[in-house]
């Protein structure tokens, strides 16, 4: 998963701080930047600003649904939610994507209505300086923002920092265009491209997010790599003479896992238990993100398959 191996250890306070420090320095800049572009594209007679900043101040929405959202999605697990409460992160990540890609939507027909009837307006250099401003400003606020998700493994956090890095990518059409106009006026015209342009970059951005949040609550498994990983660690602990039914899905950013583990059949129960908890606590510590494990113990038949399913293969299955 890429996240660091101590997040385990990280108490749920730390966490909801961090997470909420982070989308509030952003919400904090996200209305600093919204008033400006707004701001200085009317007053500097730009429409790809105008749209920028719209797109900012979308961001800010985004910031609070965060802020408030991770007080609920990092609660422990109750009697109403057994597998915690993880999923809600992951529907607050996928209405940032929506979010995002409504806006993307917006600024394409208001950019599209700019390139039929272009205003010819002289743009003023207070649009070129302040969207270099919002490149300089935002792709420093998303390295910020996207350390912190990869530290407090959050996804919604790095949903969010990908909305500063597509308003960063807005941007920077925006700031070409406007040097364009400035140097020739009659390219005008290039203002409601450039809006065009920042639409796209916001839906690209939007699909990149709202993506796995789909795959997440529809219940998708885990890559390839990820299922090989936990059979490989489950088949190493001791005892354990072959895993199949592998089944993963995602409870956030975290990872549940089942599986049937086979151990021989002369075994007592203990000595069963016990090489199921060791497969269990083996898979916590070393499986890539594992939240939540149960292992279904089978006994082997004399001819080395699992008594409980004889007319399966002994090789493993994995979903």
């Amino acid at each position: 998963m890429g996240y660091p191996s101590d997040i385990s250890d990280r108490s749920t306070d730390e966490r909801v701080r961090g997470v909420r420090r982070a989308a509030l320095v952003g919400l904090f800049m996200n209305l600093i930047l919204s008033g400006a572009k707004l701001a200085g594209g009317m007053l500097g007679f730009s429409h790809a600003l105008v749209a920028d900043g719209i797109h900012s101040l979308s961001d800010c929405f985004t910031d609070i649904a965060v802020v408030v959202g991770v007080g609920f999605w990092l609660r422990p697990k109750d009697e109403s939610h057994p597998h915690g409460h993880a999923r809600i992160e992951t529907l607050v990540a996928g209405s940032v994507g929506v979010a995002i890609m409504l806006t993307g939507i917006f600024i394409a027909w208001e950019s599209f209505r700019a390139v039929v009837d272009p205003a010819f307006t002289h743009v003023g250099w207070i649009a070129f300086w302040i969207a270099v401003l919002s490149i300089i400003s935002k792709e420093i606020l998303y390295r910020w923002t996207i350390r912190e998700s990869r530290r407090l493994r959050s996804a919604a956090l790095a949903a969010n920092a990908w909305h500063h890095r597509s308003d960063c990518l807005s941007s920077i059409p925006v700031a070409v265009v406007v040097l364009a106009t400035r140097l020739n006026p009659s390219l005008a015209y290039l203002d409601g491209i450039a809006g065009g342009l920042v639409s796209i970059l916001i839906l690209r951005a939007g699909f990149r997010i709202t993506r796995p949040a789909i795959r997440q609550l529809t219940d998708s498994s885990a890559s390839r790599e990820i299922r090989d990983e936990l059979l490989q660690t489950a088949l190493s602990v001791p005892g354990v003479l072959d895993v199949h039914d592998l089944r993963t899905r995602f409870q956030g950013e975290g990872i549940q896992a089942d599986l049937h583990v086979v151990v021989d059949g002369d075994l007592t129960v203990t000595e069963g238990f016990q090489i199921a908890t060791e497969v269990e606590i083996s898979l916590y510590s070393k499986g890539p993100g594992v939240v939540d494990v149960l292992v279904r113990l089978e006994p082997s038949s004399s001819t080395g398959t699992s008594c409980a399913r004889p007319f399966q293969q002994s090789s493993p299955h994995i979903y």
